[in-house]
């Protein structure tokens, strides 16, 4: 009988794991693709449910009189812990809200345009 070389015995269980290698791989493969569309096929359906539950975007938009008076109330709050920081803070709110309330231009607002999506 014939003796093998050392190299032959590695070369033939190289090409055997490539074999056993190329046979894993086809089904990997397929059942990549396979998770691939369920996972598209998942994303897709709840793009679906959010685009029919999703709600109009609300225009918050925050007055100036509004804006004044949560400074008052944020500079109350940090003054407990940095004074002079809360201080500031309470006269910005107080001078914003005066300026919203008496000293600013009584014309009327221009209509807000709409974002439309």
């Amino acid at each position: 009988m014939f003796m093998k070389s050392e190299r032959e015995k590695r070369e033939e269980e190289i090409e055997r794991l490539m074999r056993e290698a190329g046979l894993k791989r086809e089904p990997d493969i397929a059942f990549q693709e396979a998770i691939k569309k369920a996972a598209a096929a998942i994303v897709e359906e709840d793009a679906k449910k959010v685009a029919k539950t999703e709600r109009v975007p609300r225009d918050w938009s925050i007055s100036p009189t509004i804006a004044g008076l949560w400074l008052v109330v944020l500079g109350a709050g940090v003054a407990f812990s940095m004074p002079s920081v809360g201080a500031a803070l309470i006269l910005c709110g107080i001078a914003v809200f005066v300026w919203a309330t008496f000293l600013r231009s009584p014309k009327k607002k221009a209509p807000r345009r709409r974002i439309q999506t």
